[in-house]
């Protein structure tokens, strides 16, 4: 099977902002960005394509893994706004797999402070018992 090489920052830039690239190559470059897991890179593609798809598997993807940055990006890049279940779960998430920052990330946009409240000693508690 035939390595196929990522854009690099230059090219990347030069893809998405200055050549006039199909919709079709812009999911195919997220495509490979996402196979290589450089999930950033392949919605930055996807997003520019609007390929729903795609930016939706790198949510899922951003979500199963805990992380609330990339969670956050897809969200824009969806146009929708994250519901607080949303990011309750992805903070549970987070703070199993000790991505503490990303946890304390995602309770800080929960809009209902009982939740995050509620939440806020699971995430500490996991992380104190990562420090011990």
């Amino acid at each position: 099977m035939r390595q196929t090489k990522l854009p690099d920052y230059r090219l990347k830039q030069k893809i998405l902002f200055l050549d006039k690239t199909s919709d079709e190559s812009f999911v195919h470059y997220g495509d490979l960005c996402a196979q290589a897991g450089a999930y950033t890179d392949a919605l930055d593609f996807y997003a520019k394509a609007r390929h729903t798809e795609g930016i939706e598997k790198i949510r899922q993807f951003a979500m199963s893994n805990g992380d609330a940055f990339l969670f956050q990006q897809t969200t824009r890049a969806l146009g929708t706004q994250p519901s607080d279940a949303d990011w309750e779960q992805l903070a549970q998430k987070a703070a199993r797999l000790k991505k503490f920052l990303f946890a304390r990330q995602a309770l800080a946009k929960i809009t209902d402070a009982q939740l995050a409240g509620a939440l806020k000693p699971v995430v500490e508690e996991a992380q104190a018992k990562q420090d011990t």
